[in-house]
């Protein structure tokens, strides 16, 4: 047992950092030429490959600060919305619109810990409202004011 305790502790650290630095330099290695991987490469390769995607991240983040606002849609009319339009708004809300809808009309937002997808979040409100037109219509222009007139008329729901 002694022997055994005595290989433990001097020898297998050792042979591990052998083990360990031989593994790392064989990751290392470049098999087309005898130097590393950093030697062989300009020195400003990784500015060439940087500079791009820089300036790609700058466009996509700096361009909503000049771009000129969406224009929110609004109706031509104080008419009601009709049912194909309801479903129409439901089908391009986003997700940030959608959430102030999940909690009035009782749909879940997660499950298990899991944030649920948006196509799923919008089914379930076209299922609400189905179920209960008014309940939706009134939580839209509550917690959504913009996306639809403020009209306290009762919803043209489409035959068929």
């Amino acid at each position: 047992m002694d022997l055994i305790a005595t290989i433990n502790s001097i020898l297998f650290p050792p042979l591990l950092f052998v083990v360990l630095i031989s593994f790392v330099s064989a990751l290392i290695y470049d098999e087309g030429s005898s130097k590393a991987p950093e030697q062989s490469r300009p020195k400003n390769a990784t500015a060439k490959i940087i500079q791009p995607i820089e300036r790609e991240l700058r466009e996509v983040l700096w361009s909503d600060l000049w771009a000129e606002p969406e224009a929110v849609p609004t109706p031509e009319s104080t008419l009601p919305p009709t049912e194909a339009q309801v479903l129409q708004l439901i089908s391009c809300l986003s997700k940030r619109e959608s959430r102030p809808l999940c909690k009035p009309l009782g749909i879940q937002q997660k499950r298990n810990g899991t944030e649920l997808s948006l196509e799923f979040i919008r089914g379930a409100i076209k299922r609400k409202f189905n179920e209960n037109p008014a309940l939706v219509i009134a939580t839209i222009r509550e917690k959504l004011p913009h996306l639809l007139p403020s009209s306290p008329e009762p919803l043209e729901v489409a035959a068929g």
